[in-house]
């Protein structure tokens, strides 16, 4: 077992510790923002035949080349949906709509608006490369192309590119239950009344969210209290009707800090804990039956920025996607005083600002104010140190807004 590591390292143990996760086949109007479980490869080429970008005439090029204006006698016309049942030869033109296919013989198509027409004829007047303006078969897609990526997120635009090549159903994978223990006996549910030193259950409630916008399905599990034998019931329990479990409380040493005991009474192996980091660095991370468990601070504040910082990524891989999400420097908006002995992790918010990305951290830090995370879109990471870092100082941040 590995302590005192930093929560990157972390991040990469849990990462690794994902084991393969099972797919299933949807039809492609029920897979919107969920996640490919392979490479798709197009069935046909788009656009399956030679087709017209425009409303205009199909001709040959070739009698553009000598003088002009030059008059063509039409043929037929071909509307969008229909075939072309006359090849075009010399000195004849069809008049096509918009996605039509164009007919034999024609390599170029002209808009309406630059020539002269009657019901019978059409004057061109200019000269027309061959092969001008007009979309080949398999310009867009091509038969055999990957147009799915294992990994990528089903969305719009990608569930359009899926019908237009004729797949009308996809493997994608199974959307991770998430079981969430949060212990301790001082906890009163939302709603309830407050008194005698009980807390309100919050972190029940940050944790549903969260793992709802990590696109997993949370389960609330319960809150066993301060018993080792409890808790590692409820885990036993939980891991049986779950993907991975995560528990709030119980996290650090204390005499009422139970999480690390259950966690081996459970029979889990422990991937490693307590952090070099502030706040957060309380936990514990271990392993059961191919199924993650992270033992989190009590601490709601704590808690979840433990879980950005090394428990998403975990989430993210387990639900098919690319674990990592962006990281790059930006700089502070304000003053930020000395870090500490070890790696901090402040909350905050990107903003841009004269072409720079500036980080503007939430006004309370604290490990309870849970508050301070509304909104929060990043965290940037606080080297240790005696000395306060100035307004400007550049600082790395990892930047988890409007992931999907």
């Amino acid at each position: 077992m590995t302590q005192r590591i930093d929560f990157m390292q972390a991040r990469d143990i849990l990462v690794s510790a994902i084991e393969k996760k099972e797919g299933e086949i949807l039809p492609i109007e029920k897979a919107y923002g969920r996640v490919c479980f392979e490479d798709v490869e197009a069935l046909v080429n788009v656009p399956a035949f030679d087709r017209s970008p425009f409303d205009g005439y199909a001709f040959c090029a070739g009698d553009t080349a000598g003088e002009l204006p030059v008059t063509l006698e039409i043929t037929e016309e071909i509307p969008a949906g229909s075939e072309p049942s006359i090849e075009i030869t010399s000195g004849f033109a069809a008049k096509i709509l918009t996605g039509a296919p164009v007919p034999k013989g024609v390599d170029a198509v002209t808009k309406f608006e630059e020539t002269d027409f009657t019901d019978k004829t059409v004057t061109l007047k200019r000269k027309y490369k061959s092969d001008e303006n007009i979309i080949h078969t398999g310009e867009n897609i091509k038969k055999g192309e990957v147009i799915a990526r294992k990994g990528q997120v089903i969305d719009a635009g990608l569930a359009g590119a899926l019908a237009s090549v004729s797949i009308p159903e996809i493997r994608v994978y199974r959307i991770p239950v998430i079981g969430i223990i949060t212990t301790g006996s001082e906890l009163v549910e939302a709603g309830n009344k407050v008194s005698g030193g009980k807390i309100p259950n919050s972190n029940r409630y940050a944790f549903e969210a969260a793992v709802k916008a990590a696109g997993c399905i949370p389960m609330y599990l319960g809150a066993p209290g301060d018993s080792t034998g409890e808790i590692s019931n409820l885990l036993k329990e939980g891991l049986s009707i779950t993907d991975a479990i995560i528990t709030t409380g119980g996290a650090s040493v204390g005499d009422y800090d139970m999480a690390l005991d259950a966690l081996k009474e459970t029979g889990a192996e422990i991937l490693c804990g307590n952090l070099a980091l502030k706040p957060g660095g309380k936990c514990w991370y271990g392993k059961k039956d191919g199924k993650l468990i992270f033992s989190l601070s009590g601490n709601p504040a704590s808690a979840m920025t433990n879980y950005y910082a090394a428990v998403l990524p975990a989430l993210r891989k387990l639900s098919g996607k690319e674990p990592d999400y962006p990281a790059f420097y930006a700089y502070l908006s304000e003053d930020f005083g000395k870090a500490g002995k070890q790696p901090r992790l402040i909350r905050g918010n990107l903003e841009f600002d004269d072409g720079r990305v500036y980080f503007r951290q939430a006004n309370q830090q604290g490990n309870g104010a849970l508050h301070s995370m509304a909104g929060m879109d990043a965290l940037a990471e606080i080297p240790p140190g005696n000395e306060p870092l100035s307004k400007g100082t550049k600082v790395r941040v990892h930047y988890f807004g409007g992931l999907s």
